[in-house]
């Protein structure tokens, strides 16, 4: 849990950063009804179960059973801790944050906020240099590419001029250390003496940034004979190329208008797409186009049009990235730049009409790969190479996409796609492709959501079941309260997690009686107290009858009570210990409080028994007594139907 001090500014960080407004910088929303739904950024979905609520401010995923507050979200998403995902949406909001608190990392090293913030000055730094005496050439080098001066600024182009310890020394009188410039990979180290130097020297410099536009790293394009024609930064815990696809911070915008993604090979080609109106164009860091890629395109697209460079080299490229998309339900084409070396030239060439019609020539991806399986065989289309060229091709559908988990339309449809290519029916490609798996060993990948697991154990009393009811009405209800505050005892509780958000719940509701979910979800750092908390109040949200689920867990606790008194009595009646049944599991946390030294007649103790037996029957009989009985789990609830 956080500390109390941090409690005003984590509020004042989560007032300022609609959940919303952060969710929207990572995943395509869209509005249903009162709520948004996306497909879920951490796991592997065909329909959205992803959902945001704007009023309360909290996500919920319904496929993996991830939840929280905006703070949550981005300590997921980012893989941090919760001092550097509130130090992130900190950065974001403007909101200046203690040294002390922001700037912890986990592993003792600069965190990404520290790291960021690095980027952040190297990137003006860089950009002073393009502006000043010394960047006359890299300015030349620019224009001669045909970049105008909007998208210089749009991009944050800069230079990184020809000397070793340039920006080092720039660094240090502003007050940057040297082992933070080493983890954001600004300098190097020597391996002769361990002195160091600049990372890039005489380059253009690209800054690349993430969707929340932090700069996470650098790319940079050689100015002079350097064989390395193009340097990216070394991976860093904020930065890693095969994640990373450049100009993605300012393409969501088109993303969420076109639902379709252009992607090009380089920085250049990029800008250049850009500057002529294609807003929706990304480029990998020059490198191939990896799974982690398409994962992020998934994430805002359902097309994909892959334009790589039309040599041999951006081919052989483009064929390899292929088979990444065939398992992921996205529509991928392939378009072929002409004449030109790669878009950016072609841009300068045939302008947004003829870069347009390379885009709307693009082809199927797996009519792509049929072309190329027949030329292999130089075959007439008759014979002997068009049947081990159609072999060939199955086994290549057969291995790249498992058509068992495609939902039967879009199965039909690959089906026809593939029938129609190779002259076939759809029946027979259906058959060929299952003899093909059989033959090979294939099996169908996992492509299901991961299932939510039981977190607790069985119930071992029912005070902790009627204590979970109670604390399910509260994470709703939290009026309800002051009318329970006498019997809700956080200590009844048998799981350890719940008993701590069940402590957070009653100080919260004193001190304020109409606390929201995103201000108790923020008194914790983890996010699985946040799953569990949304899954408690997801709970109770879809039993309702709120007042009779109260009346109910109270007479169960006050039955329970009264138990206790009559074992108590019973025990001193026959000389033995009691079982002491439904009392506190931390010890010292609720004394009994019946300080009778046990002067106990017949009749008291028979009248006891009897009543105590009465209540007790009369409850078991009610349908919110099914959690009383022994062997329920104290976990999670079953999930609620959307």
């Amino acid at each position: 849990m956080i500390s109390q001090s941090s409690v005003a500014i984590t509020e004042q960080i989560r007032q300022a950063s609609d959940i919303v407004d952060v969710v929207s910088s990572y995943v395509t929303l869209k509005r249903a009804g009162r709520t948004f739904k996306a497909l879920c950024p951490f796991h592997r979905e065909k329909t959205p179960s992803f959902n945001v609520d704007p009023q309360r401010q909290i996500f919920k995923c319904f496929g993996c059973g991830v939840g929280g507050d905006v703070f949550k979200f981005v300590q997921l998403r980012e893989n941090a801790g919760f001092l550097e995902a509130r130090g992130v949406l900190a950065s974001r909001a403007g909101i200046p944050l203690d040294a002390a608190n922001a700037e912890k990392s986990q592993d003792g090293g600069p965190s990404r906020l520290e790291i960021e913030r690095a980027n952040r000055w190297a990137c003006r730094w860089f950009q002073q240099q393009l502006a000043g005496s010394a960047g006359s050439g890299a300015r030349e080098y620019v224009a001669s590419r045909g970049m105008n001066d909007a998208s210089v600024s749009c991009f944050s182009l800069g230079f990184a001029p020809d000397g070793w310890h340039a920006l080092g020394h720039a660094a240090a009188d502003a007050g940057i250390s040297t082992q933070l410039l080493l983890a954001a990979g600004l300098i190097k180290q020597s391996d002769r003496d361990n002195s160091t130097y600049d990372a890039f020297r005489n380059r253009l410099i690209f800054p690349i940034r993430d969707p929340m536009k932090r700069t996470i790293g650098f790319g940079g394009r050689t100015l002079d004979d350097d064989r390395a024609k193009y340097l990216n930064s070394a991976q860093s815990v904020l930065f890693d190329k095969s994640r990373c696809l450049y100009g993605l911070n300012v393409a969501t915008d088109a993303f969420r208008d076109e639902r379709r993604a252009v992607v090009v090979e380089g920085y250049t080609d990029c800008i250049m797409a850009h500057q002529h109106g294609f807003g929706n164009t990304v480029a990998t860091l020059g490198t191939a186009l990896t799974r982690e890629h398409v994962g992020v395109l998934k994430r805002y697209v359902d097309e994909v049009i892959l334009v790589f460079d039309s040599d041999e080299a951006g081919q052989r490229a483009a064929d390899q990235s292929l088979h990444l998309f065939f398992g992921e339900g996205l529509d991928v084409r392939l378009a072929r730049v002409p004449e030109a070396k790669d878009p950016a030239e072609w841009l300068e060439k045939a302008g947004p009409t003829g870069f347009r019609t390379v885009l709307t020539s693009a082809c199927e991806a797996l009519e792509f790969k049929w072309k190329q399986v027949l030329t292999r065989y130089r075959d007439d289309g008759t014979g002997p190479g068009r049947r081990r060229a159609i072999e060939e091709f199955l086994g290549l559908v057969a291995q790249s996409t498992d058509l068992s988990t495609r939902e039967p339309i879009q199965r039909g449809l690959i089906l026809n796609q593939v029938g129609k290519l190779l002259g076939l029916p759809a029946d027979e490609v259906q058959r060929q492709l299952r003899i093909i798996a059989r033959r090979t060993g294939a099996t169908p990948r996992a492509d299901a959501a991961p299932a939510v697991g039981k977190t607790a154990a069985q119930v071992a009393d029912a005070a902790s079941a009627a204590m979970r009811d109670l604390l399910e009405v509260l994470l709703n209800e939290p009026s309800y309260y002051d009318s329970i505050a006498k019997e809700f005892d956080p200590g009844l509780i048998v799981d350890a997690e719940m008993r701590d958000i069940a402590r957070v719940v009653a100080e919260l509701a004193r001190e304020k009686p109409d606390f929201s979910l995103p201000e108790l979800i923020g008194r914790f750092e983890t996010v699985d107290a946040a799953r569990r908390i949304m899954t408690l109040q997801i709970s109770g949200e879809a039993r309702g009858n709120m007042a009779e689920t109260v009346e109910l867990a109270v007479q169960r606790l006050q039955a329970i009570r009264g138990h206790r008194k009559i074992d108590k009595l019973e025990a001193g009646f026959r000389g033995r210990r009691p079982l002491d049944a439904g009392a506190s599991v931390e010890k010292g946390a609720v004394e009994d409080d019946d300080d009778d030294n046990g002067d106990v007649n017949a009749e008291a103790l028979s009248r006891a028994f009897g009543e105590g037996s009465r209540q007790l029957r009369q409850f078991a009989g009610r349908r919110h007594m099914a959690s009383f009985r022994v062997g329920e789990t104290d976990g999670e609830a079953p999930r609620p139907a959307e």
